[in-house]
């Protein structure tokens, strides 16, 4: 019934609003609008389309099982799929000249807000109707030890009112005074018990201790209830945090991690890249000129500094900067301190605003590098944190970026200390595992206009 009603008001919402997004085209494009019923048929069939759609994708199925962010964005993966089988409709039946293109763009704009927010008006009313008792909630049953169980209970309470957590801990081994074996009276007494609780789903917490016989037949005595069973490894969270179930060439298992951008995302980031690249060349090409001649004139030796860096899958690179440092025959490496007598003049001044990094712009055309990501470091700086650090080298999976996550945050220039390091990897990572072109900008405009940037620079 909540399934039919969500998709139900998806569908009438979604017609209504092509239908005006229709009339309003023709209306500001002023166009005659003719065969109003050919746009109100039309309308009908977008809307019933999306609904069968997200519902074919499971996108409207146990709601209580999803985030709202979750629900609400899926939303637009179900509109992309009608308006693809519209278009293609309309040019397979050669329709195209009956139908405005501008009129089929309004609509999928309109259509793709008016959905994504309808989405999170039913979410956030089923969610308040289900703590409310109106709804009834998806009852799962938590098997497993009392601590394991009260922290994944307040983890499952965390994603809404539509989840209900009836039932917690049980004891693994068998009862005191009993002959039986655990793998005897464990299943038979956990199974009575989750009977009387009549669950949707079941969550068997298995840690270390218990994950061969004992869970095994535990979980084939489960299957006697009619109910979803799940098992999640306890221990060792940080390897089953990200796992999810995978086939690759037939062979089933679990993912344990993905490319953190899929092919779209890197085409995407690509292109934003080569215009920022291009627009900052073109816009800052006094300022490029001023600051070459700058160096010349500060103090004697190239006008570029060049190092090898690790970039992208830690692939060497060759990082542009303006010198900033008086040239040295020392080959020795050491990060730039406060108050380096190394530094020139005019480079402690490039160094504050940032201006000695501008070379990097030709890194970023080339490829090497991105606008946006974990900023490179020298080779012999990866080689010293590695071994000190876990998942150091993940940073590396994206391309090194003019400037990051980090870096607005206040962890720029000097890394002495491994704490230092460990609060720009942390940036670093939560970059990688969140990407996406908004983020990219947010983090441009902080890197233009907020101060913080420049807390460390020297």
């Amino acid at each position: 019934m909540i399934l039919f009603a969500i998709a139900s008001i998806e569908c009438v919402c979604m017609a209504a609003t092509a239908f005006l997004a229709a009339l309003a085209y023709h209306f500001f494009s002023h166009t005659p609008v003719d065969f109003v019923i050919r746009y109100v048929m039309a309308s009908l069939f977008l809307g019933v389309a999306d609904a069968c759609i997200a519902a074919r994708l499971g996108q409207l199925r146990h709601v209580q099982k999803q985030r709202r962010i979750r629900f609400a964005w899926s939303g637009l993966g179900s509109i992309a799929a009608t308006f693809l089988l519209v278009t293609s409709l309309l040019f397979i039946f050669k329709l195209s000249d009956f139908y405005s293109r501008g009129t089929l763009i309004l609509q999928f704009l309109s259509c793709s807000i008016v959905v994504f927010a309808v989405r999170l008006g039913m979410y956030n009313g089923f969610q308040a109707a289900a703590a409310a008792g109106l709804v009834r909630r998806l009852r799962v049953v938590l098997i497993g030890n009392r601590n394991d169980c009260a922290q994944y209970a307040r983890q499952l309470r965390k994603s809404g009112g539509g989840i209900q957590v009836v039932f917690c801990p049980i004891v693994w081994q068998a009862e005191a005074g009993t002959t039986d074996t655990v793998e005897r009276s464990l299943p038979s007494r956990v199974v009575e018990q989750c009977r009387l609780m009549e669950p949707d789903g079941i969550i068997m917490l298995v840690d270390k201790e218990h994950d061969d016989e004992t869970a095994s037949a535990l979980a084939l005595s489960l299957r006697e209830i009619p109910a979803d069973v799940y098992a999640v490894p306890t221990h060792r969270p940080q390897f089953w945090t990200a796992a999810r179930p995978a086939e690759i060439g037939g062979i089933a298992g679990f993912g344990l991690s993905r490319r953190p951008l899929s092919i779209f995302d890197l085409a995407i980031k690509r292109i934003f890249d080569i215009v920022a690249a291009t627009a900052g060349l073109v816009v800052l090409s006094p300022l490029l000129l001023f600051a070459s001649a700058a160096v010349v004139l500060d103090s004697r030796g190239p006008v570029f500094f060049v190092q090898i860096r690790h970039g992208y899958n830690n692939q060497s690179i060759r990082v542009l900067k303006f010198r900033t440092m008086y040239v040295s025959e020392q080959s020795e490496f050491r990060q730039a301190e406060k108050g380096d007598a190394r530094i020139t003049p005019m480079g402690r001044l490039f160094r504050i605003t940032g201006i000695d990094e501008l070379p990097q712009l030709w890194n970023i055309l080339s490829g090497e590098m991105s606008a946006v990501g974990p900023r490179p470091h020298a080779i012999q700086h990866n080689e010293l944190f590695t071994p000190r650090i876990e998942s150091f080298y993940r940073r590396h999976t994206v391309k090194p970026g003019l400037t990051g996550w980090a870096q607005v945050n206040g962890f720029r220039g000097e890394t002495d200390t491994l704490e230092k390091m460990q609060k720009r990897i942390e940036y670093d990572l939560f970059y990688i595992d969140n990407w996406s072109l908004l983020f990219d900008l947010k983090i441009i405009v902080l890197t233009l206009f907020s101060g913080k940037t420049y807390t460390n620079a020297h």
